[in-house]
């Protein structure tokens, strides 16, 4: 299993390219490079950049991984971090020159059968195609190529999440009709006036803040208290020493992971300086589960927030790209010294 899945990754969807002699390696592994590349062979500790897609061959081919969906991976070829028989296969190659490599269900799963997909079947082949887009002979080269890709794929990324994000929260919709609901008559109760997000939650501005909304390009900087509906009870706060976190907390908008959805749902109607209170509807925060003893299931939540700035994620890479160009400046003149030193 391992032996195939090391890649994690790769084979065209016309499955033509598949066809014609293949050579067999260890392992059961068969391959076929097709040579399109140009200059000389990777070579030992080299860094490659590859796309990488997998293709499981049954009766209607399944498409298991697509790099292309979201950015190529970078890493060094050696023969510690890459499996002897893959690393064999792929120091054949060029860049731009593409790999075939077939294994049969059978020989992939036979340690560990149990784990097979119950679609795939044995006797049936799982491709890969490896492209090898790109050589590096230094780990530098390599870092620049990653970071160029990354800010490339955080909109396909974001989208992919977004989309799925989407589909999830439709199965939702009776919890969030049963919030919205609650949430209506405790506005109309309490004489509060609040705006109604993209997703479902509620945003009440206390304070107008300046500037341009945000959006999925802006990290926030926020200090929060956080509270249930029903009780009040006020289970988080990063302005409260009791909850031991004293420090504002930043908030990528173009990220769906570290923070409840509800937030980004709420922050896209908020700028620089305001101040609100955001209600979130459950689905939005913790949903079913809830969260340990702090909220309990199908919780709605509320925030006071108060947003004290906002950056960039192109700022925040060129702070930490300059962070680490002085510290090794000082790496550098600190063995400088101590070679100076020794040669006295």
């Amino acid at each position: 299993m391992k032996q195939f899945f090391y890649l994690s990754v790769l084979c065209v969807s016309a499955l033509s390219a598949c066809t014609g002699a293949f050579k067999k390696a260890e392992g059961g592994i068969e391959y076929k490079i097709i040579s399109n590349g140009s200059g000389p062979t990777v070579g030992y500790g080299n860094y490659i950049q590859l796309h990488i897609k997998q293709v499981y061959g049954g009766t209607k081919d399944t498409v298991l991984l697509d790099t292309r969906e979201i950015m190529p991976r970078i890493q060094i070829l050696d023969s510690v971090n890459t499996p002897l028989a893959y690393y064999k296969i792929i120091s054949q190659m060029k860049k731009g020159d593409s790999l075939v490599i077939r294994l049969l269900t059978d020989t992939a799963f036979k340690e560990r059968p149990q784990e097979m997909p119950e679609f795939m079947k044995k006797g049936k082949y799982l491709y890969t195609l490896v492209k090898m887009v790109n050589i590096f002979e230094s780990q530098q080269e390599a870092d620049s190529a990653n970071k160029a890709e990354q800010i490339l794929a955080k909109p396909r990324v974001y989208k992919k999440q977004l989309e799925e994000f989407e589909k999830d929260l439709a199965t939702k919709k009776a919890q969030l009709d049963i919030d919205d609901k609650i949430l209506q008559d405790y506005f109309a109760k309490n004489n509060i006036n609040a705006v109604k997000s993209k997703w479902g939650s509620y945003v009440a501005i206390k304070q107008q803040g300046t500037g341009e909304k945000f959006n999925q390009n802006d990290i926030v900087s926020v200090n929060y208290t956080g509270r249930t509906l029903d009780s009040g009870r006020v289970f988080d706060s990063n302005v409260d020493p009791a909850f031991a976190h004293v420090q504002p907390l930043d908030v990528n908008i173009g990220e769906l992971s570290g923070i409840i959805p509800g937030w980004l749902d709420a922050l896209i109607l908020l700028n620089n300086g305001a101040k609100a209170t955001v209600y979130i509807p459950s689905p939005l925060a913790y949903g079913s589960n809830g969260s340990g003893d702090r909220i309990k299931p199908n919780e709605i939540l509320v925030f006071d927030m108060d947003i004290l700035g906002k950056t960039t994620e192109a700022e925040v890479l060129a702070k930490q790209e300059e962070m680490q160009r002085q510290m090794m400046e000082l790496q550098k003149k600190a063995a400088d010294s101590i070679q100076n030193a020794t040669k006295k």
